[in-house]
């Protein structure tokens, strides 16, 4: 397969405002298709003994279901655009990152987003062994926001409940609340439980039209680097 260089995307120059973020959190979220799930982990095990990813985060997430965009994700976190910016400089410059490319090799990168952290309603979302990730578009940001945040007070979460805001690629998703658990069973149980619920009846009522689930994508976390 075509090998290419990925974490090198800038960020997006046209930017949709969405929502007031959490001090410019933010996720790079790049979509990869890996031969085998675990050379890609050697590979990032081999990455993260360089000194240059001292104080770096990074997941790795294999697809389960859905639509997704690659047969895994690598998602980095990051604080701010200074911190993106210096991490990705002293990875590129590390001998870590040139065994991670020679790793693998046979690798083939389909595309990376730029994802604003708006709220978190549970733990962090590295912490989730299994993920559901709604995509959504809306017309309303903050009603959308508002609603999501209501919801959680009425029912809860599985222990992770992530709402970030799209800022770059074709914005079919303007949005994607990421609902994350121990593992399939523990969101797929609350997924259950949310859909019969009053309070997601009220949640669809006060979003309206404004909002509209593009896709569904689960992912099962492979491992999580700088923890």
């Amino acid at each position: 397969m075509i090998k290419k260089t990925f974490w090198t995307c800038a960020l997006a120059a046209s930017l949709l405002f969405t929502g007031v973020t959490q001090a410019q959190q933010f996720e790079a979220v790049h979509a990869v298709n890996f031969e085998s799930t675990n050379r890609a982990k050697a590979a990032m095990d081999s990455l993260f003994e360089d000194d240059a990813m001292k104080g770096a985060r990074v997941t790795l997430y294999v697809s389960q279901f859905g639509a997704p965009p690659a047969s895994h994700l690598v998602v980095a976190d990051f604080d701010d655009y200074d911190d993106y910016m210096e991490r990705n400089e002293k990875r590129r410059a590390s001998h870590g990152w040139a065994r991670y490319m020679l790793g693998t090799a046979d690798s083939e990168y389909i595309g990376s987003s730029l994802e604003m952290v708006v709220d978190d309603h549970g733990k962090p979302r590295h912490t989730a062994g299994y993920l559901a990730a709604f995509l959504i578009h809306t017309t309303d940001a903050a009603a959308y926001r508002a609603a999501l945040a209501d919801m959680n007070e009425s029912i809860g979460n599985p222990g992770v409940l992530r709402l970030v805001a799209t800022r770059s690629g074709n914005l079919a998703a303007t949005h994607a609340v990421l609902v994350g658990g121990k593992d399939f069973a523990a969101v797929n149980e609350y997924l259950d439980t949310l859909y019969a619920s009053e309070a997601f009846k009220e949640f669809v009522a006060k979003v309206g039209a404004t909002r509209k689930v593009v896709g569904i994508d689960m992912y099962r976390r492979v491992a999580t680097w700088g923890d």
